[in-house]
């Protein structure tokens, strides 16, 4: 028979191998809550600073830093207050850090992105979201050593499986995150659920695992109220703002988060014009004039209007990257006998272009939701006009579209006199064109004829988009 105290639950649940048990599912579950936050983090800042390597960088760093502080800072407390309902109680605390990141995502980043830099404001913004919930979190593995290890003899032992736990929550997360997550929800949505879940299994800890009223401190009765108090407050701020992503205006029509951007799209009034822009992360990827399909907004896209005179035999087209199509159908109304293809990664832009920039109107377009290269490797025959205009983030050309192997194949799926017109945002001259002078060297290794041209060619010192239109022969 189990035997019960009257002020508590069955002893031999809530005694060494109970706790242990349950110990173990907390490392598990705060393991993957660390990884749920460090992968949704660089998809936090991407609409503000761009999906560039200083947002990762900055994630991985800032939430490394904060682990190893919380490892060290968990061990000392542990060795000083050994207790399970503190160990729950920190856990607690841990999940109201998490529920109060969209509220301080709403609060912060839009101040953040107005006054630093692509390279400052993800440093800044990653400490002020995920320094704290990361360093609370990183104290509970070392923590739970302490109370799970009885003795110096199994330290060793309990000290690697509750860290392989840990791990392998944090693996959990990281695929969790990555497949199904961050595609299927929202990111205010990821953060407040993790921070349900850690709340839930805290409660039930600290209701599993209380003490009798006469072994409690009196002292120290503030700080669980403190504790719910800040938790508290956290999911009310986090719920109240999870509907309500920051970039939101009222000239905002569509907005979504999906695995590989923030999609939204603006309609405003532009010198005397109603323009629609899609936006993609921090950058504009396409506009188009209201009403008007053969109007090109951005000055870049009006280069296209020489391909006809560069390439007179146009009978196929590639474009590698979707944007909001508009070159696409703006060379169909030029050359409507071409057939013109697109190869477009997120098939959620592609159905944006066809709810918001009339690409259903076009159905001799053919787009496919496929990478660029892999597109166009396995697609048959030649092209007479390929153009290359994928990013993915701020002044970010995914790297194996500007290799020398990638141009190569270029000019091999080339026919006679075909041409490969691509679009590349860069600085011109000065310190900062290290990136047009490599990709200019790279392509005039592989092209025998090379243009340049750019949208300001009077400041070749600012960021600018620089076509580059290269022959076969």
């Amino acid at each position: 028979m189990v035997k019960r105290n009257q002020s508590g639950p069955a002893q031999s649940f809530s005694g060494g191998r109970g706790l242990g048990m349950f110990l173990y599912l907390a490392v598990f579950i705060s393991g993957g809550s660390i990884l749920v936050l460090e992968i949704a983090a660089g998809r936090v800042m991407a609409p503000h600073f761009g999906n560039t390597i200083y947002n990762w960088t900055s994630m991985i760093g800032i939430i490394l830093a904060a682990l190893s502080v919380g490892y060290s800072a968990g061990g000392r407390l542990a060795d000083r207050r050994p207790s399970p309902r503190l160990f729950f109680l920190l856990m607690l605390a841990g999940a109201g850090l998490v529920a109060l990141v969209p509220a301080l995502r709403l609060a912060l980043l839009p101040a953040l992105e107005a006054s630093m830099s692509v390279r400052s404001g993800p440093l800044f913004g990653g400490i002020f979201l995920f320094a704290a919930p990361s360093l609370v979190l990183g104290m509970l593995t070392p923590f739970a050593v302490k109370l799970v290890a009885r003795n110096e003899a199994t330290l060793g032992t309990v000290t690697g499986n509750l860290f392989t736990w840990s791990t392998v929550g944090s693996i959990v997360g990281t695929f969790a995150t990555g497949f199904v997550f961050i595609p299927t929800f929202g990111l205010n949505s990821i953060f407040l659920a993790t921070g349900v879940t850690l709340a839930a299994l805290s409660l039930l800890g600290l209701y599993l695992f209380r003490l009798p009223d006469g072994k409690r401190r009196g002292a120290a009765g503030g700080f669980p109220t403190a504790i719910f108090a800040l938790v508290g407050s956290a999911f009310l701020a986090g719920a109240a703002t999870s509907g309500s992503p920051p970039g939101l205006t009222d000239e905002t029509i569509y907005f979504q988060e999906n695995m590989y951007h923030t999609i939204r799209v603006y309609e405003r009034d532009k010198g005397g014009s109603r323009v629609r822009e899609l936006y993609l992360d921090y950058q504009p990827e396409g506009a188009m004039v209201v009403g008007d399909d053969r109007s090109l907004h951005f000055a870049y896209t009006k280069f296209l209007e020489m391909t006809p005179l560069a390439v007179p035999d146009l009978r196929r087209a590639l474009f590698i990257g979707g944007g909001a199509f508009t070159m696409a159908k703006a060379l169909h109304l030029i050359r409507p006998e071409a057939e013109i293809s697109v190869a477009e990664l997120d098939p959620d832009v592609v159905d944006v272009g066809r709810k918001f920039f009339r690409l259903g109107n076009y159905p001799k377009i053919q787009v496919a939701a496929e990478d660029g290269r892999r597109y166009l490797r396995r697609s048959p025959g030649r092209w007479n006009l390929i153009v290359g205009d994928a990013y993915r983030g701020l002044r970010t050309i995914p790297s194996h579209l500007i290799t020398r192997e990638f141009f190569a194949e270029i000019r091999e799926r080339l026919a006679a006199r075909g041409a490969f017109f691509m679009n590349l945002i860069a600085f011109r001259a000065g310190p900062g064109a290290s990136l047009y002078a490599a990709v200019y060297r790279t392509m005039t290794a592989v092209f025998p004829e090379v243009w340049v041209f750019s949208t300001d060619p009077g400041n070749p010192t600012v960021p600018q988009n620089i076509l580059f239109l290269a022959f076969r022969d």
